[in-house]
């Protein structure tokens, strides 16, 4: 982390934000949100795995981008041929690299987790010694913002992001027999599962001590409570990000590090009890027409 962790604040709300666009993109191909905290892990996993065996940080990235889609696709496949529950499918299967990623950092030390200076950054500037150095020198950080914007323009403004809309919210669309619908929600879900991959760069480079758990279920709390909307939800996603980036002022006091590490999931599920009733309750009339899998 930044020697003043309120430099922190961008760096944790780009990655939520990135995951806000993951989870939207899984949601609206007809799977669930919840496996993008599944995509966001196995890339954290491809990063340090690939730093040790290659000793490259792009080429850790592309390992990172392979781990993410080969989640997606296995956990999309499986979703499509048992038709299991979307939620509970998505969330087991999370939890596999959860575990791995748990025991890779107690397994440790990785050149990642402990390389000075950091990989990642831009080196060989004026702001090497900087406090801003995180922020000003990460290429993932300055990407965020295009990457948002990419991904709203392809979903809400292109025909694969029509047909995909159309094919994750009307299911029967999607089982008449034929192998389109089915491929191009494989596709969301394997675009979706690339927003994971600077996500896992941004948090891995601002918690080289211990990889955060559950970053993707705050993001598809903000998601949910921001109607699937791109704007709504990268505005609350903000704030989970301030009370992250404010743990380290905590450092030392117990009570106070476990209410802020709490914190932003009480938050999300704040967002949803004041935010997203309204669409619970559509969801349970007899008249809506919406499916509630991908509300």
């Amino acid at each position: 982390m930044s020697a003043l962790p309120v430099l922190g604040f961008p760096l944790e709300w780009a990655a939520l934000a990135l995951l806000l666009c993951g989870c939207i993109y899984w949601e609206r191909a007809g799977f669930t949100g919840l496996a993008v905290e599944g995509c966001f892990l196995s890339a954290m996993a491809g990063l340090i795995l690939g730093y040790e065996w290659s000793g490259s940080y792009p080429a850790a990235f592309g390992l990172a981008a392979a781990a993410a889609l080969v989640f997606a696709g296995v956990t999309a496949g499986l979703l499509l041929v048992l038709r299991t529950d979307p939620a509970v499918g998505g969330f087991m299967l999370s939890l596999v690299p959860a575990a791995a990623i748990t025991l890779i950092t107690r397994t440790g030390p990785y050149r990642l987790l402990n390389e000075v200076p950091a990989p990642g950054l831009v080196q060989g500037t004026a702001l090497d010694a900087s406090p801003a150095r995180d922020l000003l020198l990460s290429p993932a950080f300055w990407a965020a913002p295009f990457l948002v914007a990419l991904a709203a323009l392809l979903l809400l403004r292109t025909p694969f992001g029509l047909r995909l809309r159309a094919y994750g919210e009307t299911p029967a669309l999607s089982v008449q027999g034929r192998s389109r619908p089915a491929v191009h929600r494989l596709l969301g879900a394997g675009v979706g599962a690339l927003f994971a991959v600077p996500a896992a760069a941004l948090e891995m480079r601002a918690h080289s001590d211990s990889a955060p758990l559950g970053l993707g279920l705050v993001a598809l709390a903000c998601a949910v409570a921001g109607r699937w909307a791109f704007l709504p939800g990268l505005l609350l996603v903000a704030g989970p990000a301030l009370l992250r980036a404010a743990r380290p002022y905590a450092a030392g006091i117990t009570a106070a590090e476990v209410a802020l590490d709490a914190a932003p999931f009480l938050l999300g599920l704040l967002y949803l009890l004041l935010l997203s009733r309204r669409s619970l309750r559509l969801a349970t009339r007899r008249d809506s027409r919406l499916d509630p899998d991908v509300l």
